[in-house]
């Protein structure tokens, strides 16, 4: 499964595309199946702090005032573990969407709990009611993987295009993998991927610059032009999207798109080839 744009590379013409969170295509890019790609991130003392703290959770909760972080420390991880997921549990069930989306995190990936897409599903969607445009990206992706609930392409999309609203680049990116490769209307219409990807681009999304270059390269959802294909792939390799590498090592290589320059085609097919990129390897020879 995940997340991140976090789906599943669906190669559709795009020579190496897919959907949003798991790919089965070229590695990195988000595709439908999955969500953001951010870890977790929150921890004991940042729940100590929402209860203590301006971030205040249900008002029954409090932490006793002799539970410092010394003692906490000294507990083993499984008690700490469990004393996270139930404060947690507590500031969700009070309301907070962040420990909602949070606490979807951990069921969604099995981290402090036992996986549970079922619990996942139920955090997600009580998260982006409360406006969570992440756990608004994660709660599509489990409708459009059918995790926890039915396959539903639909209800992916209305929770994608309510993420994307508000500018998420992995929602943005969702939807134009899902219009790529046809989950929407029963065929492919690749000039709303392109628009999609076009509006991630522009948030200075390297997956997005990476896969609008496809689109420039191969004419999908606009006429296709090897310099504007050529200027998104180098900008997503310089943000170190490693799709990106060989294509922008090749096309200097070949001068496609791009002057040919040997010193520049060497820079990024090493950088590929370093990834286990076995296409870029093979080009390095006559590099030299």
């Amino acid at each position: 499964m995940k997340r991140i744009v976090i789906a599943a590379l669906a190669l559709c013409a795009l020579s190496a595309f897919v959907c949003a969170q798991n790919f089965n295509g070229a590695p990195g890019v988000p595709n439908a199946n999955g969500g953001e790609s951010f870890s977790f991130s929150i921890t004991w003392e940042d729940i100590k702090d929402n209860i203590n703290g301006t971030q205040k959770g249900p008002a029954e909760l409090s932490v006793p005032a002799n539970e410092k972080k010394e003692e906490a420390v000294s507990l083993s991880k499984e008690e700490l573990d469990a004393q996270d997921i139930e404060r947690m549990t507590l500031l969700a069930q009070g309301g907070n969407a962040n420990f909602q989306y949070n606490l979807g995190r951990c069921y969604d990936r099995g981290l402090k709990v036992a996986q549970d897409y079922k619990k996942a599903l139920y955090w997600y969607q009580k998260a982006a009611e409360n406006g969570n445009d992440y756990a608004a990206n994660n709660l599509g992706c489990l409708y459009l993987d059918g995790d926890g609930t039915e396959q539903d392409f639909e209800k992916a999309a209305f929770w994608f295009e309510r993420a994307a609203k508000n500018d998420n680049t992995y929602a943005l990116l969702n939807l134009g993998c899902m219009y790529a490769d046809g989950s929407l209307g029963g065929s492919p219409d690749y000039d709303k991927a392109f628009k999609y990807y076009k509006k991630a681009d522009k948030l200075d999304c390297a997956p997005a610059a990476y896969l609008l270059g496809n689109c420039w390269q191969n004419g999908m959802g606009t006429s296709a032009n090897q310099k504007k294909a050529f200027s998104c792939f180098k900008r997503a390799a310089d943000a170190g999207y490693e799709p990106a590498y060989y294509e922008t090592g090749r096309r200097y290589y070949e001068g496609n798109g791009v002057k040919k320059d040997m010193k520049l085609a060497k820079k990024y097919l090493e950088f590929a080839a370093k990834k286990g990129d076995l296409k870029a390897a093979a080009l390095l020879g006559g590099c030299m």
